[in-house]
């Protein structure tokens, strides 16, 4: 009952239903779509493209609700958030603003996704720029900068988590000393409540427990689970590395958290049922430092790799969740990305190829494979809402393709 109770309260909260993608990893931040009809029998055919649009520079993924798809994008030192036609790729308004595209080892730009919640756009650039704007409009609602306005602390590679909302509660990571966790009123911006005195990691918060709620951050440090109402924190959980990047998303299921890093950490499932949760397992074998894992069952499936000098080391990989222990790997995608949809991994390589395979924890078993994208460094998952697979790449092509099998 209480389960149900949290469920609720999370799709009146931000309007979901299963044809939104309203959020950094869709309704529950957990790259998966229950949505039925993605065609996987292609053979030498391939999906039809619906349109492309060139949007800049960065890394933030695509969402989509109510037949309106977003994203942000870095050109001629401007942030740029889209607001199209998801059907036709019509652009229906922009909101642009001066922000660098503050390069650091890759293409720079946008990092954080937006994200809609009760007809508010919330957007947020690396540099600490954060905007509620009206999601049909565009219409400013109000703005803060993170650093200037907050006290928070910027990131190395700038901001790169998306926000949540609860209700009219607004929950953003600053960084700051004073408060490394702000929650905010949705409507107005006004503070609610600040916890917290961590370094932002490059997660997003993500809801956990059952009713009254808390939120788990996964931020530079490690694990940190505040409660909702107060802030209050009541665990933590250390998982630190070498440069404090803490940037996959967590994979919560019942009371455990499956985190993963890169730099030497490695992945842990995490008990946090314990008053001072524990590691049930550890393992340096399973790197995920950018895209996140999602899960079937009692298995996970993830990539292992870390960008620089050992991406050639990368590997797609299926987990057993009990023992941590590898069913199987392939390797062939780079640093890529995986979504989960229903019982199909939709695979987006580095170098922009999209692979659909089965979900199986036996064997590694390719269903069909496509070039979409051009270029490298390809680290922005993809989205598939409403039968529209959205890919994007670093320098801002961004492609909508029809994957839905024919009625």
């Amino acid at each position: 009952m209480k389960f149900s109770l949290l469920v609720v309260l999370l799709f009146v909260s931000v309007g979901l239903n299963a044809n939104n993608w309203p959020s950094f990893g869709g309704q529950f931040r957990n790259q998966y779509s229950e949505e039925e009809g993605l065609r996987t029998d292609w053979g030498e055919e391939e999906p039809k493209t619906l349109w492309k649009l060139e949007v800049g520079l960065g890394y933030s993924s695509i969402i989509e609700v109510d037949g309106l798809a977003y994203t942000q994008g870095n050109s001629d030192g401007r942030n740029t958030l889209f607001c199209v036609q998801a059907d036709s790729g019509k652009i229906l308004w922009r909101h642009s603003y001066p922000c660098s595209k503050a390069p650091k080892y890759f293409d720079g730009g946008s990092r954080a996704t937006p994200v809609v919640a009760n007809e508010v756009l919330l957007l947020c650039s690396h540099e600490g720029d954060f905007y509620a704007l009206d999601s049909k409009s565009g219409k400013i609602l109000w703005t803060k900068n993170l650093v200037e306005d907050l006290n928070g602390k910027r990131p190395t590679w700038g901001y790169s988590g998306s926000p949540l909302v609860v209700g009219e509660k607004l929950i953003v990571e600053t960084g700051s000393e004073n408060g490394s966790l702000h929650c905010l009123n949705l409507k107005t911006g006004d503070l609610v409540w600040k916890s917290g005195e961590s370094e932002a990691g490059y997660a997003s918060p993500m809801l956990y427990g059952e009713a009254p709620s808390k939120v788990l951050v996964f931020n530079e440090s490690g694990i940190v689970i505040h409660d909702l109402d107060s802030g209050k924190i009541q665990k933590k959980y250390q998982h630190k590395t070498r440069y404090g990047i803490n940037a996959s998303q967590p994979l919560i299921f019942g009371k455990k958290a499956l985190i993963s890093s890169a730099y030497g950490k490695g992945s842990a499932l995490v008990d946090l049922t314990r008053k001072m949760p524990s590691a049930v397992w550890e393992s340096e074998s399973y790197s995920c430092q950018m895209a996140s894992m999602v899960r079937k069952g009692k298995y996970s499936f993830g990539i292992h790799g870390q960008a620089g000098g050992r991406s050639d080391q990368s590997k797609l990989f299926c987990l057993d969740l009990e023992s941590g222990k590898e069913r199987w790997k392939e390797v062939g995608f780079g640093l890529g990305t995986v979504l989960l949809v229903r019982d199909t991994l939709v695979i987006l390589s580095d170098r922009g190829e999209l692979c659909l395979a089965q979900a199986n924890q036996n064997k590694f078993t390719e269903l069909a494979r496509f070039q979409v994208l051009s270029g490298k460094n390809i680290w922005t998952p993809p989205t598939y809402v409403n039968g529209r697979m959205h890919c994007r790449n670093p320098k801002g092509q961004w492609v909508c393709l029809q994957m839905r099998k024919a009625i």
